[in-house]
């Protein structure tokens, strides 16, 4: 109920002050569990990407972003699965979590980049979507979110610009279950929604 009440607020808010456009909606499976992987510039990316898909989103988010305030508390309520970039025996417990929530048909939402990071060279993308997607053989959906990073710039932390923010969602990546794990499969995988979300 949290999560329907709040995306319909946020929905409302972003329309209202931010003009959001959401193009590509015909390419969202309507069956079955997926996997979102879209661009990360703005603390705002996980509400955007909330409201702008109709399946409840799981994130799979940072574990210092459960530590902000506001944005933890909404991760928290949206039952969101934790990922720590040093200690990853902690990680095992939420790679189980997200494995199960796609093997029971839900949809989970990822950022490749691993945290907040406008730098568009060198980026240090996390291969985590493509290796959930070729363990169980769910489809990436790619998606670019444009205009958040002027709305609500890394490090700030207040609103900056009503500035309008557009979602693009790309055609799904398919992508069939590897029983034993082929790095380069999981490479071309990489490569594939990367080149889709930037």
């Amino acid at each position: 109920m949290f999560y329907i009440i709040a995306k319909f607020i946020f929905l409302i808010i972003f329309k209202f002050f931010f003009r959001l456009k959401v193009i590509g909606q015909e390419n969202i499976p309507q069956n079955g569990p997926f996997i979102i992987v879209a661009n990360h510039s703005s603390l705002l990316d996980p509400i955007i990407l909330g409201i702008s898909i109709k399946p409840k989103i799981i994130f799979v988010a940072a574990a210092y972003l459960f530590e902000i305030g506001w944005l933890g508390y909404l991760l928290r309520k949206a039952n969101s699965i934790p990922i720590h970039r040093e200690n990853y025996t902690d990680n095992i417990e939420s790679i189980k979590q997200a494995l199960k929530i796609l093997q029971k048909g839900g949809v989970l939402g990822i950022f490749p980049e691993g945290g907040v990071d406008r730098q568009k060279n060198n980026l240090p993308i996390k291969a985590g979507a493509a290796f959930l997607a070729t363990s169980v053989g769910v489809p990436i959906v790619p998606i670019r979110i444009k205009g958040a990073d002027k709305a609500l710039p890394r490090g700030a932390k207040f609103i900056k610009s009503l500035s309008k923010i557009e979602v693009e969602i790309k055609k799904p990546i398919y992508c069939s279950r590897q029983t034993h794990k082929d790095k380069e499969i999981i490479k071309r995988v990489v490569e594939s929604y990367i080149k889709e979300i930037y």
